[in-house]
This record gives structure tokens, sequence and C-alpha cells, in this order.
């Protein structure tokens, strides 16, 4: 189909023009929509960025908080002392010790509503839980599997870290993370740390800022430290690191970090992620969002239309296009075929559109109008002259046969034989008188009558011969130049006729053949007389390719002329072929018309 669309040169064009624009269209559809999915990618998610941005506010405000929130520890000094005792001796309180103690952790917890608990890790490994809901100090026991205590250090502690201290520890909530800060001597020149306390906080902080968002559900907020320890996640998965889906975590320096979850994360469905750090706490906050949350907006789709109507409108108009030149094409194309077979009074159909081919078909019809003009002047013209060349052709034949039968008829009335000079006399008369009639074409029936009259006068000279008429009745009723047969025989009697011979025989068959899918009637005219040498079969075939009216001599005279009258009326395929008879004896000569009538050669189409 495409190759037959462009077959032509400018259809190529058209073709080249029509898919540069559809290939430009969705170029700039498939640039527009990246461009606006990305824009809508970025609306969509801005809002989880705020959302992780204010939960790293929360978690660091809590960090640069803890001073303040431990400022009950220092505002008395006995107090503080009796909390170090505790760290340093590891004794068993007595109640006025224990009294004091829960007095000052209990208002450490009174002053951050989101404190749940807080736990006392010793440096000798002995670790203590204060709970608020029962205002106790419960001694635990610590767990071999227990972080390295890092003094001075402000660390973040996850769920999963703070119940891997001790098999005994109760969680205050059912997820909450710590803050760790150290308690150390600061009475002497050297600040002799004893343990650390932990800060217990609750996650309903970071899960009311996350409700207070309104942003989808599938969306899971997450804050970790550089180990990935959860310290919070909003999908609730805290047991296991290795469960949770977490992107590559770029740290501050630039560091990317790989994880286990990290790779496992390729094989899930497509998300969207961002994460952002702490360079001070060494915590990270992010979240991981759905990428099927992100529809596609109405832009999206009037784009895609927009760019598919483009294309397809483009195609169309080029197969209409091309359609309707390529009918007007054929439609000029037919009518110059039918011009060109001589149908000069057709004319193309004026379309009613004012087009270029209109133009086109207006400017042929105008040439034929001329051409037809120029052409029957031409025509009319030739025919003329092609009737008086023939007739004056055909009548050169008179006085050379005139020549011959009067020489015959001499020939007679000197042997004495007047009845035979009369009888012929009778013959010629009969002939003249047929010569007389300024028809040019006769019927083939017609045209053997006469020859056979000429044969009648010959028999008065010769009586050693015989013939033969071969033609079925069927073939004479079709046209033939008049006085084409009569030079053929004549020419026998001259040339080919052996005086001393009783056996001297002419035929003269007609026969229909058909080649390459044409109707013809093919002529024979054979004797068995003289032959005819190689060299002298060579010279004839000279002379009847020469014009018969330009030459001077006489002999080859008849056959010439009927050569040339032959291919004037029928054309070149009509011309004499001669040759010797069957046994290289003999002479013959052959020729073809087409089947047609008299009164169809003598109309001017014929």
């Amino acid at each position: 189909m495409i190759k037959k669309l462009a077959s032509g040169y400018y259809s190529k064009m058209l073709l080249i023009c029509i898919i540069t624009v559809c290939t430009v269209t969705v170029s700039l559809f498939l640039l527009s929509s990246r461009l606006i999915k990305e824009q809508e990618k970025n609306d969509f998610l801005k809002d989880y960025d705020i959302v992780i941005s204010n939960l790293s506010a929360i978690l660091t405000a809590r960090q640069n908080s803890m001073a303040n929130t431990l400022a009950p520890v220092f505002s008395s000094e006995s107090r503080y002392q009796t909390l170090c005792r505790l760290y340093r001796e590891d004794f068993s309180p007595d109640s006025s010790t224990n009294y004091s103690i829960v007095q000052m952790l209990g208002e450490i917890c009174r002053y951050d509503q989101n404190l749940r608990g807080i736990l006392l890790l010793t440096r000798t490994g002995r670790l203590y839980q204060y709970s608020p809901a029962y205002d106790t100090i419960t001694p635990l026991k610590l767990s071999q599997n227990t972080y390295k205590m890092e003094p001075y250090r402000l660390r973040v502690l996850s769920d999963a870290q703070l119940d891997s201290l001790s098999s005994e520890y109760e969680k205050p909530g059912d997820h909450v993370y710590g803050l760790t800060g150290t308690v150390f001597d600061y009475s002497g020149d050297e600040l002799i740390p004893f343990g650390q306390m932990i800060l217990l906080y609750g996650v309903s902080e970071f899960s009311n800022a996350i409700a207070d968002s309104h942003l989808n559900e599938s969306g899971v907020f997450t804050i970790t430290d550089k180990e990935d320890h959860i310290i919070y996640n909003s999908a609730g998965e805290y047991t296991s690191p290795e469960d949770l889906i977490l992107p590559d975590i770029t740290s501050v320096d630039g560091n990317t970090q790989q994880t286990s979850a990290v790779r496992r994360m390729l094989h899930r469905d497509p998300y969207y992620h961002a994460w952002t750090g702490s360079s001070r706490y060494e915590y990270y906050t992010g979240y991981q969002v759905p990428a099927s949350l992100v529809e596609n907006s109405f832009s999206q789709i009037i784009l895609a239309f927009l760019a598919l109507v483009i294309c397809l409108s483009s195609i169309l108009l080029y197969v209409v296009t091309l359609r309707t030149s390529d009918r007007k094409i054929k439609t000029i194309q037919a009518g110059m075929g039918l011009v060109g077979q001589n149908n000069l009074d057709y004319r193309l159909p004026v379309p009613k559109s004012n087009d270029e081919f209109t133009q086109i078909i207006s400017s042929f019809n105008g040439m034929c109008d001329e051409l037809q003009r120029n052409v029957e002047k031409a025509y009319l013209y030739e025919i003329s002259q092609k009737k008086a060349e023939l007739y004056a052709m055909q009548t050169s034949i008179n006085p050379h046969f005139l020549y011959n039968t009067l020489e015959q008829i001499r020939v007679q009335i000197m042997k004495g034989q007047y009845s035979d000079a009369s009888q012929m006399l009778l013959l010629l008369s009969k002939m003249y008188r047929n010569q007389t009639r300024r028809n040019l074409y006769v019927s083939i029936g017609e045209e053997l009558n006469l020859c056979e009259n000429l044969i009648n006068l010959y028999m008065y000279r010769y009586g050693n011969f015989d013939y033969e008429f071969i033609i079925g009745g069927s073939l004479k009723i079709y046209g033939i130049p008049k006085n084409t047969l009569q030079p053929l025989i004549e020419n026998y009697f001259v040339h080919g006729l052996v005086p001393d011979r009783d056996d001297n025989f002419l035929t003269v068959s007609v026969q229909p053949v058909k080649q390459n899918g044409e109707n013809w009637l093919e002529f024979y005219i054979d004797d068995d007389g003289y032959s005819i040498s190689s060299e002298d079969l060579a010279a004839l075939e000279e002379k009847l390719s020469q014009p018969v009216l330009s030459r001077n001599e006489d002999n080859g005279f008849a056959l010439s002329n009927v050569n040339t009258r032959l291919m004037l009326v029928f054309g070149k395929d009509s011309g004499l072929h001669v040759s010797r008879g069957f046994g290289d004896h003999g002479f013959r000569v052959t020729f073809r018309i087409p089947p047609m009538l008299p009164e169809t050669l003598g109309s001017p189409q014929g």
C-alpha cells in the first residue's frame, strides 16, 4: 500500500513531509507529556516533602530541647548528687533516696507530655526503668546484646534497640524511641561519665503530623538512623530493618549507602521517594509513595488527543490528496491514451474544482482541439496525395500492359490467325473498359476475373501452360488495390514461361493466416518456369526497396510498382517477398494484406 502511495516523486516528498509532521508531533507530545508528568509529580509530592520536613523538624526540636527537658536534674545540687550516687555506687536506694530520684524523674516527664518514661543505664551495666504511670523505679536485667555506650554523644535509639536492652523492659507504648544523654560528675576538674539517661518518647507526634496533612495512607514515612534502625515508620514496620522498603540513602557528605532492602525494592512496584538527613544527629527522614497514586491529568489526555488528531488528520489528508490526484492523473492518462489511438474527438471532462489538474485538463483539451484541426488538414491532404499517387501508379501499368498485348495481337496477325487476333482485341477492350473505371479498390473475386481475361489473352500466344486459382469463396469479398495480381501474372509470361515445355503451370492461392493476434490474407503466386539466380534475386530485392517512380529502367518495374502500392495502402508488413519455388525451381511471389472490404479501403478511415 505504501509503495503504491509513494510511487511518484511528489508523492514521496509529500509522504516525507507527513512523516516529519507526525514525528515532530509525537516527539513534542512525549516531551510535553514528560514535563507535565514531572510537574504533576512534583506538585503531588510537594505535600510529602513538607511532611518529611516537619517530621525532621520534630525530631530535631526534641534533640535541641533535650537540655531544657533535663533542667530538673540540674535544678537541685542535692538531687543531682543523689542521682550520681545511683549511677556511681549501684546501690539499692532507700525510701528517701528513691523518693528524691522519682520526684526528679517525674518532673522531667511532666515537663514534656510526649515523654513516656526514662531508662537509667550505668557504666557498670545496671539498668533501671522509670514509669510515669506507676511513678516508680524498677531495676532491670541488662541483656548481653547491648549497644556500646558513647558518652557525651546525643543518640537516637530505635524501638528495636530499646527492646534489645532487657527482656524485662516494659514498653510504655506501642512504639517509642529514645534520646540518650550522659550523666557525669562535674564537681571536680575532670568530667567523669557515670552512665546514660534514655528519655523514652512516643511516636504519636509523628503520626499526628502525618494525619494533619491528610495525605494518602499508601505513602509510607520513615525515620531511620545511619545503620537503618527504624525510629519511626508510619506503616508500623519496626521489627526488622530488612523488611522495610528503603531507597538509596545519600548522606550529607555525599556517600551513598546500599542496603539489602534497597536491592529487594527493585523487584517491587514502582514508587517515588525522597529523603532528608540531619548532619548533626545522623538520622534520615523520608517517604515512599507508589507511583500509581500520581494519575495522568486531564491536560495529558488533551495533549494525547491533539497529537493523535494531528497525526491522523495529516495521514488522512495525505491519503485523500493522493487518491484524488491519482484518480485525476489516471483520467488524464486514459484520455491521452485514447487520443494517442487516433480518437481525436475525445475530450477530458473538466471538473468543477479550480485546481492545477483543472488547468492541465483545460490546456490538454485545447491542445487536442488544435491538434485535431491540424491533423484533419494534414490527413485530408495526405489522403488526396495518397489517392493521386496510387492512381498515377495504377495508370502507369496500362501503357506497359497495352504494349505487351498489342505485341501479341501483331504476332497473331502475322501468323494469319485473324480470328484469334479479333478475339484478343475483344478481351483487350473488356479489360480497358474496366481500367477506365476510376475506382482504386476492387474485391479479390473481381481482381481474379481480370487476371483470367489476361491469362486468356496469353493463351492465344502460348498454348503450353495451365493455371489454377485456389481461394475459398468466403475470401473473395475482401478488397485489394486494383491491378495488384495482374502485373505479377504478366511477369510470369514475360520472364518465367518456358516456350519449349508443355507442362508450364501457374498457381494463384489465397489463404487466411493469424500472426501476433492479427488476421491476414496470405497470397502466393507460384510458377514452375525459369528459376532465378541468387545474384538476380538479391538485385531484385534491392530494387523492390527503392521508390518505383524515381527509377528510369523498365526491368522489374511491375513488381516494384505492386510492392510500392501495397505498402502505400497497407503498410510495410504488406510488401512483396520474392524467392525460388519448390525444389529451387520456378519463381514465387508472396505478400499479405489485412481482410478489409473494398468499401472500407475506399473510405477516408481506410
